[in-house]
């Protein structure tokens, strides 16, 4: 097919985009749309390829495959090598295991899949910042359609059945089951995790065949145009499709704005396909545009990684830093563009069985072997001083309740009425006769049980314990988020509090900055419902959260890598933190004037001074990510508390 130097310049435009937002460009909003776009261009260059190559009879899936091998491969091979002898000098032992299992999925071309699995966070939650290959991702995505779809075409034409109306029949069926899926995704349908399917497939595969089915109106049907208003008509629709939602509008995920960007993306393509070029299409044809088109992949493979371990390093990106981490990421791509891509494309012509051999099979080999020995032999360099089973158990979270008092998204009962069984569900004195608390609040709550239990055991009191994922218990203020039905079980939880069985109702959760009407009335009624009931109202003030560059391990990373470190580099800055909290600590202020009766206990008492909050205890971190204490964490808090200020739940 005929070159077009406008699609390597929309390559330059979808890469500086993902490029940008992953440095949190502050106008750049939703430069992660950049992977959508890359997503159609690849959809309609494969599909033109193979729909002329099955025309000519010159098709071979063997070849397909060959050709595909040799373009993603070598510059992926090259990037795992290089991060993983940096994830081996930097990551701690858990993290780098982590990795390892990631380096093995993107070079088998599953890592959409395993993140999927994986995660129990989605591509855009704090914790993703530190993940060095997340963004193969998208790489997976794309190989497993090359898999499939040129299957599919070469069937049909096999078949006799490649009209041009039968292949558009084709997409359009498939394309409406993808799109039906993104949308039920997009509306929220309580059995499915929006977040949770961000690198799923068939959540992408409309982006996919967006492309698709332009190349087949192009090939099949001949639909070139060349009335240049038109073409320029739609060239200035397809920039505003394509600018507008990635650099002027924060797009949540899913979100249609992303069909926006695809439509852009197509109608860009369409408007550039023949011999009169729009205004548009010959600006992206500029010089500088085309190269960073052209080096865009490995712009792309190379610059997260850098990235990943800037902030793992909690390494704050400055705008110096930012611009450092740009430089250096064009100058690599640039040189690995220069002597891996096109030397393997063009140059290094292996038969098929040797390079799947060389490019694929051996480097999973490698990459599982690394695998194993990171998890069973320890191997990295990064091993901090702390007791290595400490360390280990400080990533436990699951271990708080064993997910038995916890209502998830992966939870049976998804229209939860049913509370949990206080036998699993009841934490502190185990021979307190009675259980005088009832603990309730989302996964902040959860986290916090360890702490509490500290404080109950010293009294000799226990409580029951019920959470749920997203939302803390307002009262008329849930929703069905994430595949919970929060307004299901706040009922439950009402009527929980009206039975009269707890002395102490104890509200816990990630409590929000942003006061509104609704929310400052609803924590009233909440406080307001439990003093109705006879029971006492106990508010937990959130644990700080960590600053953007701050990563949760900071303290062990320190420990055995300081000279990367300055002395406070894994501690927060007290006004950070008070501002974080301001909002909220004034709104219960005014609310137990309402309502003396309410206790309000702050944990972070514990852990601020004057000038720093910390976020390790006796040299373990207590943070199992950026918000959420891990488990030895919030029992250490709990003990830090008890012997600096005594136990709060004393004398009350």
């Amino acid at each position: 097919m005929q070159y077009r130097k406008d699609i390597d310049g929309l390559r330059a435009f979808a890469v500086i985009s993902v490029v940008l937002f992953h440095l949190n460009i502050s106008w750049v909003k939703s430069g992660f749309l950049g992977v959508d776009i890359f997503f159609v261009i690849s959809g309609y260059l494969i599909t033109t390829i193979v729909i002329r190559d099955l025309e000519n009879q010159m098709f071979s899936i063997k070849n397909f495959y060959l050709r595909r091998i040799r373009r993603i491969l070598p510059a992926l091979i090259v990037v795992l090598l290089f991060s993983t002898f940096f994830a081996w000098l930097i990551l701690l032992p858990q993290d780098l295991v982590n990795y390892s299992e990631s380096a093995t999925s993107a070079i088998a071309s599953f890592s959409n899949l395993f993140f999927f699995i994986k995660l129990d966070f989605g591509y855009f939650g704090a914790d993703s910042a530190t993940i060095p290959l997340l963004h193969t991702w998208s790489l997976g995505v794309e190989e497993q359609f090359y898999i499939v779809w040129p299957v599919i075409l070469a069937v049909m034409y096999k078949a006799k059945i490649s009209g041009r109306k039968s292949l558009l029949t084709i997409s359009t069926i498939l394309f409406t089951i993808s799109i039906l899926f993104f949308l039920s995704v997009n509306s929220n349908i309580y059995i499915l995790n929006s977040q949770r399917w961000y690198y799923f497939p068939l959540h992408r595969a409309f982006e996919l065949l967006f492309g698709c089915i332009l190349s087949i109106i192009l090939v099949k049907y001949k639909a070139y145009s060349s009335n240049k208003t038109l073409l320029n008509t739609l060239s200035v629709i397809a920039a505003i499709c394509l600018i507008t939602p990635v650099y002027f509008v924060e797009v949540p995920f899913p979100s249609y704005w992303t069909i926006v960007a695809c439509l852009g993306a197509s109608l860009f393509i369409y408007s550039g396909s023949g011999e009169v070029k729009p205004f548009c299409n010959r600006l992206l044809s500029f010089k500088p545009f085309v190269a960073i088109g052209l080096i865009s992949y490995s712009l792309y493979l190379w610059h997260w990684p850098i990235i990943a371990f800037v902030n793992y390093l909690s390494i704050d990106k400055t705008s110096l830093v930012c611009f450092a981490i740009l430089v250096i990421s064009i100058l690599i791509a640039t040189l690995s563009y220069l002597f891996v891509e096109k030397p393997f494309r063009y140059k290094y012509k292996f038969n098929f069985s040797k390079s799947v051999l060389f490019l694929w099979i051996l480097p999973i080999i490698f990459f599982a072997a690394f695998c194993l020995s990171a998890k069973y032999l320890n191997i990295g360099f990064n091993q901090p001083k702390t007791n290595q089973n400490t360390l280990t158990y400080s990533y436990k979270f699951d271990s708080i309740d064993n997910n038995k008092c916890f209502l998830m998204r992966q939870s049976t009962e998804l229209y939860s009425k049913q509370l949990p069984n206080p036998k699993y569900c009841t934490f502190g004195d185990a021979d307190s006769k009675q259980t005088n608390y009832l603990i309730i609040g989302d996964s902040h709550a959860r986290s916090e049980v360890p702490m509490l239990q500290i404080w109950l055991k010293n009294v000799n009191q226990k409580a029951f314990v019920v959470t749920q994922k997203t939302t803390p218990f307002l009262y008329n203020l849930a929703n069905i988020i994430e595949g919970v039905s929060a307004p299901d079980r706040n009922n439950a939880i009402k009527n929980l509090i009206k039975s009269k069985k707890y002395k102490y109702v104890v509200l816990s959760g990630e409590w929000s900055k942003d006061i509104y009407s609704d929310y400052i009335n609803s924590l009233k009624q909440s406080v307001k419902l439990i003093i109705d009931n006879g029971s006492i109202p106990i508010l937990i003030l959130d644990t700080p959260i960590l600053s953007p560059s701050m990563n949760n391990l900071c303290s062990l990373e320190k420990q055995s890598l300081p000279f990367l470190f300055k002395e406070n580099a894994c501690q927060l800055d007290v006004n950070y933190v008070s501002q974080q909290q301001q909002s909220f600590i004034s709104l219960v202020g005014k609310i137990k004037k309402d309502y003396p009766q309410l206790i309000v206990i702050d944990p972070k008492k514990a852990l601020c001074n004057d000038k720093y909050c910390n976020t390790e205890i006796d040299n373990t971190p207590i943070y199992a990510d950026s918000n959420h204490l891990n488990y030895i964490g919030s029992e250490l808090l709990g003990k830090e508390y008890l012997k600096k200020f005594g136990n709060p739940l004393k004398n009350i």
